[in-house]
């Protein structure tokens, strides 16, 4: 064997080894993907809410959720090509004989193709909340409270995600995307700089123009979170009825006091559960123990009052209204 020759060997054999290195130690990057999908109606994880109509345009405020698979930056909420997608799947039939078929499935407003079945609800893509902050760690971040009166309105267009979503069409087409506004931190998630995987979108449901939803019980909403390749990876579902007056609302109010009343002891102006001092809470549930709100989003404020009973058994009220105070 020549001398020449043995180089060229020693030559391939190198390149040939280069090359496999080379080749073992490349990994394709990856999007973040969406693993779970989380809906609730208020702050504290209800999924039934009751809507006291007062209103000419009642809606309710939906927070939806996502996770990715990425505890980091990265994780941006929805990427290109999942979505979630809303529709009716339970409709009430004890007041009026409404079916699935008439009054369920799409919640697409009425910019589809005429003649396709559409349910008793439309439903808007919706902005206007801030984000919390994302710390250094999951101690020192900050969430933000969700303004659950700030319902999107068709009509003026004030809080409709319009332009993110790319169109009033689109924002009105029952289905949210990687373009629609996403926060950070909302109400009880605390996530740091450093794991930010999972992001809150919002959607108001209303009644559809001339459908009858008033007093009739309540629909369960379905949404549905699919990946880029259409696989279902997460369905959840919410319950929500809209009743004309508080009267009507099935709600209750369950009063629990807390702490000692004293006689002759002074009340503070809000008063905390002391050995020597104390409060009543007031829990106002709907039919499903969830929550109750206004037409307009906004939460009620029951009436109270203290009534003295005398040593003679009598009873007699104060002037004073309480406040009802909401922590």
């Amino acid at each position: 064997m020549s001398t020449k020759t043995t180089f060229k060997r020693i030559a391939l054999v190198t390149v040939a080894a280069l090359g496999f290195g080379v080749l073992t130690s490349v990994v394709p990057a990856q999007a973040a993907a969406s693993t779970a999908l989380n809906v609730v109606v208020g702050p504290n994880g209800a999924t039934s809410l009751t809507v006291v109509a007062g209103s000419d345009t009642p809606g309710a405020l939906v927070r939806l959720d996502v996770t990715n698979d990425e505890t980091s930056t990265f994780g941006r909420g929805l990427e290109a090509g999942e979505s979630i997608t809303a529709t009716v799947v339970g409709v009430p039939t004890s007041v009026t004989a409404k079916t699935l078929a008439a009054n369920g499935g799409s919640m697409v407003d009425t910019f589809t193709v005429a003649g396709s079945a559409r349910s008793d609800f439309t439903i808007l893509e919706t902005t206007g909340q801030e984000s919390g902050t994302a710390g250094a760690n999951a101690a020192g971040s900050t969430s933000s409270n969700t303004v659950w009166s700030r319902l999107a309105n068709s009509l003026s267009g004030f809080n409709v995600d319009s332009v993110t979503a790319g169109s009033a069409y689109r924002a009105a087409d029952a289905q949210i995307g990687n373009l629609n506004t996403n926060f950070l931190n909302k109400d009880t998630l605390h996530q740091s700089a450093h794991a930010i995987y999972t992001k809150s979108y919002y959607v108001t449901i209303v009644p559809r123009v001339g459908a009858t939803v008033i007093d009739q019980g309540a629909y369960t909403i379905q949404f549905q979170l699919t990946n880029a390749a259409g696989v279902v990876i997460s369905t959840k579902t919410v319950k929500i009825d809209f009743v004309s007056s508080a009267a009507r609302s099935d709600a209750t109010l369950t009063a629990t006091p807390v702490g000692n009343f004293l006689r002759n002891g002074a009340l503070a102006t809000y008063d905390t559960a002391t050995s020597s001092a104390g409060y009543v809470s007031l829990t106002l549930r709907n039919r499903d123990a969830g929550l109750v709100r206004n037409g307009d989003g906004t939460t009620p404020n029951p009436s109270a009052r203290i009534q003295w009973i005398s040593a003679a058994g009598g009873v007699y009220s104060d002037t004073a209204t309480l406040t009802v105070s909401d922590t």
